[in-house]
């Protein structure tokens, strides 16, 4: 009985994070943490960043095979987190791949920065 218990509880916990995309992050450099409430600035693909902005790193969002909630706007909000953490306040999308035949989800690449106002 008890290991039944156990089993479904693990269970339980790998489907709650299986249902979330993978993200993987360098940093190169970072900063104090942003709070969540601080604007993270997103440039897409054909935007130029400032001549000022400071890379600090990389982050890539993919699908993990059963992930649900991986349309455009959580993956990028999931690539603001990460900016956070390294105390940047703009990420560059520098890959975009939407959804297709093998995989429901948006996946992206971005540059973690950090720009002076």
């Amino acid at each position: 009985m008890f290991k039944a218990k156990y089993l479904i509880a693990v269970f339980g916990l790998f489907l709650m994070g299986a249902c979330n995309p993978k993200i993987n992050s360098a940093f190169v450099k970072q900063y104090d943490t942003l709070e969540y409430s601080e604007d993270v600035v997103v440039f897409e693909l054909k935007d130029k960043i400032p001549e000022n902005a400071e890379i600090l790193g990389l982050v890539t969002i993919r699908d993990t095979g059963f992930t649900v909630k991986c349309n455009y706007e959580t993956v990028v909000n999931e690539a603001k987190l990460e900016a956070r953490k390294a105390g940047g306040n703009a990420i560059k999308i520098t890959m975009h791949k939407k959804p297709n035949f093998w995989s429901t989800c948006h996946r992206i690449d971005a540059s973690i920065l950090k720009i002076d106002n």
